[in-house]
């Protein structure tokens, strides 16, 4: 196993939907922070679980 592969399974895993979902869903936050604050402040965290839930769900689908 070349050091670049074994870094790259230490550091993301076995697959790349986990951190690539978790980058999306923390892209999306900032940017409806950005368009709409006050939904941000009653419903951020709502739409951050959501958003989670579905990666695992894709995540666990794909497995």
């Amino acid at each position: 196993m070349s050091l670049l592969r074994a870094l790259r399974l230490l550091l993301l895993g076995e697959t790349w939907t986990l951190p690539a979902g978790v980058l999306a869903v923390m892209l999306a936050g900032v940017g409806l922070r950005a368009v709409a604050p006050d939904l941000w402040r009653d419903a951020g965290g709502f739409v951050l679980l959501a958003g989670v839930i579905a990666v695992l769900a894709v995540a666990v689908a794909r497995e």
